[in-house]
């Protein structure tokens, strides 16, 4: 696409340097090149010495206590964004070489929000890789659907965060992520309600165009960021009167951390995680998370 529009690639940091690189790689191996990247770095800037080539806007926001402003620092970056044709990719994605290109494409066409297809590295990335390396270490979401061309999605919780297009109009339509959402979850699901409302006019579409969701460390279930997810699942609560992140509580519920239930209206924290339980929640490499 050679009279192509404009666009602005916007991801968030915190640590996570090498993911970081290797999604950097993946934009220089691209064959549509963005306009502008806005890395927005919470805390610590990281060293994108290797990467001068590229068009890269470095933004600094700051955390407040131990849950990461995630819906603000994306806000953020839609902000400082230049360009009306906005591509979000978190840290651990990397672009397939037509990504950009396929989703721009269909962005210019469709204008409302686009989610791409990720594909899940079940290993470990060697340090240097090429394309084919990245296709037979990856499989697609064994909970997810298909998708073999753009389609319109049945279901908006569908919706992750993780890799998706948006015209900027839309992003402001939607008065972006929701700030009040810190730390684990829920600030994606709570935009895909925004969007229901609006689906007549702006549904959502699940695109084939793919990136490679890199391996790193997590805990599942996240018993350690059990006070974010209940306070997040509060305000979602309160905001749409039902439920979010409900695995996660229910798995809380069985540990014995809350008390809740997925008819009431409330939930309560009965006691904070052992140290046990938090080491045997963690997993040092997951495919799927």
């Amino acid at each position: 696409m050679q009279n192509k529009a404009k666009f602005s690639v916007i991801t968030i940091v915190k640590g996570r340097e090498a993911h970081l690189h290797n999604l950097l790689n993946g934009v220089v191996n691209s064959s549509l090149q963005p306009d502008e990247i806005i890395i927005v770095a919470i805390d610590d800037i990281p060293d994108l010495s290797a990467f001068g080539e590229l068009p890269i806007n470095i933004v600094q926001i700051s955390s407040q206590g131990a849950n990461l402003p995630i819906a603000e620092a994306r806000n953020r970056g839609a902000l400082e964004a230049r360009f009306d044709h906005l591509i979000f990719l978190d840290v651990d994605c990397i672009p397939h070489p037509e990504f950009f290109s396929e989703m721009i494409g269909q962005g210019q066409k469709h204008t409302t929000l686009i989610m791409g297809n990720p594909y899940y590295l079940e290993r470990t990335l060697p340090k240097k890789f090429k394309l084919q390396t990245l296709e037979e270490l990856s499989a697609a979401h064994p909970a997810r659907p298909v998708v073999s061309e753009l389609t319109e999605a049945d279901d908006y919780m569908l919706f992750w965060s993780l890799a998706f297009y948006m015209p900027k109009r839309l992003f402001h339509i939607l008065e972006g992520f929701d700030a009040q959402f810190t730390g684990y979850g829920a600030e994606d699901t709570d935009m895909a309600m925004k969007m229901i409302k609006l689906k007549d006019t702006f549904p959502l579409m699940l695109s084939p165009a793919r990136v490679y969701h890199q391996q790193h460390a997590v805990h599942s279930p996240p018993v350690h960021q059990v006070e974010a997810i209940v306070i997040n699942a509060r305000i979602f609560y309160e905001k749409w009167e039902r439920w979010v992140m409900e695995n996660w509580l229910e798995q809380f519920r069985e540990l014995g951390l809350i008390e809740w239930q997925e008819d009431g209206n409330s939930i309560e924290i009965l006691k904070q995680p052992q140290q046990d339980l938090i080491a045997q929640c963690y997993q040092p490499e997951a495919a799927y998370m």
